[in-house]
């Protein structure tokens, strides 16, 4: 077992604990954020892409902000998050966040210099997509590479719109 994945589980274990025994629903949220992100790392490390790209754009995308967003709009918040008040709490995160980010980015990156293989554009006949390894492979390989910035364009948009939309739901009850 290679020692990224075990890194991943158990940074994937320590966020579940976390998320299990906070008392605050946003850092909960966000640390099942966590390991949904951590678990789709696991799967993409171990070439299972296609449930990799679905755990990342369905759960971790679309199922944690309806998640974030109904906790925001319920104002379930218990206790004081301003940073404020503990700032070295927001140093914490801070650093937190971009080690994380920093393995993964690392980790990915040498997972795809591994395990490098080029794949064309344009049409795709059967025969070309079973040689490259199958209609997953293929589908997660152009998600995350070819239109990587378009995929990260449109989720951001959307993500501006909702946030708007619920801005705009909030002044209306206010």
């Amino acid at each position: 077992m290679s020692p990224v994945i075990i890194v991943l589980a158990v940074i994937s274990a320590v966020l579940a604990l976390t998320m299990l025994f906070t008392k605050n629903p946003i850092t909960s949220a966000l640390c099942l954020l966590g390991v949904l992100i951590m678990t789709a790392g696991i799967y993409g490390l171990i070439g299972e892409h296609l449930i990799a790209t679905i755990q990342l754009v369905v759960y971790a995308g679309a199922i944690m902000v309806l998640f974030i967003f109904s906790i925001m709009l319920l104002n379930l918040n218990t206790e004081s998050t301003d940073f404020k008040d503990k700032p070295g709490l927001f140093v914490g995160a801070i650093a937190m966040g971009f080690s994380v980010f920093g393995f993964i980015a690392f980790a990915l990156n040498e997972h795809f210099a591994n395990h490098r293989q080029d794949f064309p554009m344009g049409e795709f006949t059967s025969d070309k997509v079973a040689a490259l390894g199958g209609n997953s492979k293929v589908l997660s390989h152009a998600l995350f590479s070819q239109f990587y910035i378009s995929f990260e364009v449109i989720s951001l948009a959307l993500l501006i719109a909702i946030v708007g939309a619920v801005v705009l739901a909030k002044r209306k009850f206010d």
